[in-house]
């Protein structure tokens, strides 16, 4: 078995592309070699912002020989009528390397039985390692010099070792070698891959200590983790704690080869403004992660990581930007504090939201009325009703701030600060910060009532607004963020147990057409069914409750009860009558039960039992008692039997075939006004 490896040395690759980098560089290499019959135990894939690794180990020497039955052209274009082979034939049979004499024909086509030698592995990666760099999908590419190849960043240098060889091909104008750059603060010449030892072979820990030696950790998951610690040990020594986000760290990961950190400070006139800003511009701009202290305020300091500078001037110098930042910040905020933020709401006009559906202001109006009527549904008066109002008065004024112009991440954060800098009520302000809850999938949901009631009417604006403008999601495409806004709105009203009818909140929100209504709700239900299942809620028992969907609570009630009764011993006979009623009942010519044309006693009875459970369901539906609702269900199984064994429904007598036909329909009903039953799957 062999050991191959493949680096790609380049110019500065954009440190947000290199995660999506590796990872097709590993996928992209599994399905090729799948391709040629090299089998491996694994692939790993490395990398900084300057070089991207594919380490292949275990890698058999050689492929697998292989027979097959290569297709060729039809038989009768293959050979002429009196069976003598034609220029297709030959050329085929040329191109197989057999002979005409070994040519057959099956189903009206011509076959080679071709026996392939396995290529060593030396020889298929020399073709495949161009290849599956060229794949690599790219965001952007450019072109350099007079070649005709794109890629990210223009190459510099190419590694490609197999075992103790190295595997030649071309690409990008670069002849493949063994060697490779150092870290720019150790040296710019190239450096010849060696491992530790005469005859060693290649292996990945031997390939890290090299890189090592020459000033670069090359494996992203040992940076990342080296930049972490040592962030959280210069913190302690200033006695504070820092303030590590995943996304920025991950950032700073490929920013870098060499991580070295310092502490640098912060001029204490900053400390006045909201600490939000302060980071918010520490990460943003210089990518710097800040230290808090225990009480979780902006200490005054930061940590800066650098690339392998070990001159501590270098504090000095990103002090100084990073005050020529923070002025810039200052400023903003002092010339926003100059107009209370009420006296910003006419400015919206100013601001577009979206064509077709006016200004910003245009939907701050829309998300009011919306929200009042949520307020209203979920028995909001009085104060909390007022609170509401004022929040989507104000909810969108700071998107006419200088700072939310500079950092749109703080939209809702400065308007909160803003908000009390004005005099408006803590509740308000707070409001304001919530209504952009949750802003991704694992983030907080609203706290407050009036400010979950805000979120809602923003998200249900959006999404009712872009659909009937015909800005739709398609495919991995969501530019206006809908699929976001219909995953907030399920957490929220999941989570905070909102009884919310959505056709309701559609037509409160936006005209639209029947169409486009139905077109939103099967939006948002395609979003809750993967939420449903990542509950453990079985498929079938998901599809049965999002039929007929309009209520996102009421499905995942739903859904729990109707998941734990599915291994009840009553359960199967409620799925068996609802599917064969429903079966029966198709399309009646009318649904009212005459009860005079009831004649037989199993019939009336039946009729009788639909009568009770009719009301008793509707009242479990009423109070969400789904529990109560299912298994009233369950008296109608023994009853149903018995009426299919002794009551013939489609009775030549049209009076009695239509009277039966309209009360199994409205059982149907009934069964339907819990879940369609006929998607629950049941064994055996």
């Amino acid at each position: 078995m062999l050991n191959s490896l493949l680096e790609i040395g380049c110019e500065e690759i954009p440190a947000r592309f290199m995660p999506g980098f590796l990872k097709d560089l590993k996928e992209k290499a599994q399905e090729k070699l799948k391709r040629e019959r090299l089998s491996y135990k694994k692939i790993e894939t490395l990398g900084t912002y300057r070089r991207l690794t594919l380490y292949i180990e275990d890698l058999e020497p050689k492929q697998k020989d292989v027979s097959l039955d290569a297709k060729g052209p039809p038989a009768k274009v293959a050979y002429d009528p009196s069976g003598n082979p034609t220029k297709a034939a030959l050329g085929f049979a040329k191109s197989q390397g057999v002979g005409i004499e070994n040519l057959e024909v099956r189903d009206n086509y011509v076959y080679a039985k071709v026996h392939k030698k396995g290529k060593t592995a030396e020889k298929v990666l020399a073709e495949l390692f161009p290849e599956i760099v060229s794949s690599i999908y790219q965001p952007l590419a450019m072109r350099w010099g007079d070649i005709d190849f794109k890629f990210i960043r223009p190459i510099h240098w190419i590694v490609a070792l197999c075992g103790n060889k190295t595997v030649k091909f071309k690409l990008a104008g670069i002849v493949s070698g063994n060697k490779t750059s150092p870290h720019r603060n150790v040296g710019t010449a190239l450096v010849a891959v060696r491992l530790a030892g005469q005859g060693q072979t290649l292996s990945l820990p031997s390939y890290k200590k090299f890189l090592l030696k020459y000033g670069v950790v090359v494996d992203q998951d040992e940076r990342r983790e080296k930049i972490k610690k040592m962030v959280e040990a210069e913190a302690k020594k200033v006695k504070g704690n820092a303030h590590i986000e995943a996304e920025l760290l991950s950032e700073v990961t490929f920013l870098v080869e060499d991580p070295i950190v310092y502490v640098g400070a912060i001029d204490k006139s900053f400390l006045k403004i909201p600490q939000e800003v302060l980071i918010t511009s520490m990460k943003k701009n210089q990518k710097y992660f800040p230290i808090l202290d225990n009480k979780g305020k902006l200490a005054g300091r930061f940590v800066v990581v650098t690339d392998g500078c070990k001159n501590k001037s270098v504090v000095a110098g990103n002090q100084k930007v990073l005050t020529a930042r923070l002025s810039d910040a200052k400023f903003f905020f002092e010339e926003d504090k100059k107009q209370p933020l009420k006296l910003r709401i006419p400015d919206l006009e100013r601001v577009g939201y979206f064509e077709k559906l006016g200004s910003m202001a245009d939907k701050s109006k829309r998300i009011g009325k919306l929200a009042e009527w949520i307020a209203k549904r979920i028995g909001f008066d009085g104060e909390g009703l007022r609170t509401v109002k004022r929040i989507s008065e104000l909810c969108k004024a700071d998107l006419t701030t200088k700072m939310v112009y500079e950092f749109p991440i703080l939209q809702g954060i400065i308007g909160k600060h803003y908000a009390l800098l004005s005099g408006e009520d803590p509740k308000v302000a707070e409001g304001i910060r919530e209504h952009y809850l949750p802003r991704y999938a694992e983030d907080k949901i609203p706290s407050s009532m009036e400010g979950t009631i805000v979120s809602l009417a923003d998200r249900i604006d959006s999404i009712v607004g872009c659909f009937s403008v015909g800005a739709i999601p398609t495919g991995s495409a969501d530019p206006y963020g809908l699929r976001r806004a219909a995953h907030g709105i399920i957490r929220i009203i999941v989570e905070k147990e909102i009884d919310l009818l959505l056709d309701e909140a559609i037509e409160h929100s936006f005209p639209v057409s029947p169409k486009v209504k139905s077109a939103i709700l099967n939006f948002i239900a395609a979003r809750l069914r993967p939420a449903l299942l990542d509950s453990g809620t079985r498929y079938d028992v998901v599809d049965a409750v999002l039929s007929d969907f309009n209520d996102i609570l009421d499905c995942s009630k739903k859904a729990k009860v109707i998941d734990l009764s599915t291994g009840e011993k009553w359960f199967p006979g409620v799925v068996k009558s609802a599917e064969r009623v429903s079966r029966i009942a198709n399309n009646p010519a009318r649904e009212e039960v005459i009860e005079e044309d009831l004649v037989e006693k199993e019939e009336k009875s039946l009729f009788e039992l639909y009568m009770k459970l009719n009301w008793e369901v509707g009242e479990a539906i009423k109070e969400e008692a789904w529990e109560k609702a299912l298994k009233a269900l369950t008296f109608f199984t023994d009853p149903l039997e018995l009426f299919f064994d002794k009551v013939l429904v489609m009775h030549k007598d049209e009076k009695l075939k239509l009277n039966r036909l309209a009360l199994l329909k409205s059982i149907e009903k009934l069964f339907l006004s819990v879940a369609d039953f006929r998607k629950i799957v049941l064994p055996g």
